[in-house]
């Protein structure tokens, strides 16, 4: 189910020093789940959580939110499994350490 799939992921990001909120944008639908905040750098990057089993798909406002939210110079990714987490938490991760 998405939402354990989204709590075993904020552990991960808490584990990696990453400030993670679940985002509860009522006002404005189709805005990505979660966001994430990187250490020393500060650089944001929003996440829309699907389910694991490969039948969640992104709405054409997600689609939609997800391209304003990278048009604004910021990362937006798709996300359904753990291991795709992971790849997100990493990859920017070492922007912040090859950049010392």
């Amino acid at each position: 189910m998405e939402s354990k799939l989204q709590a075993k992921c904020m552990k991960l990001a808490k584990a990696n020093k990453v400030l993670a909120r679940k985002v509860n944008a009522e006002a404005r639908k189709g805005f990505p789940d979660l966001l994430l905040i990187f250490p020393v750098t500060g650089k944001t990057v929003y996440v829309e959580m699907k389910r694991p089993n490969g039948k969640g798909r992104l709405s054409k406002l997600q689609e939609l939110e997800l391209d304003r939210i990278r048009k604004q110079g910021a990362s937006a990714y798709q996300c359904a499994s753990y291991d795709k987490f992971a790849e997100i938490i990493r990859t920017n991760l070492i922007i912040y350490y090859t950049s010392i």
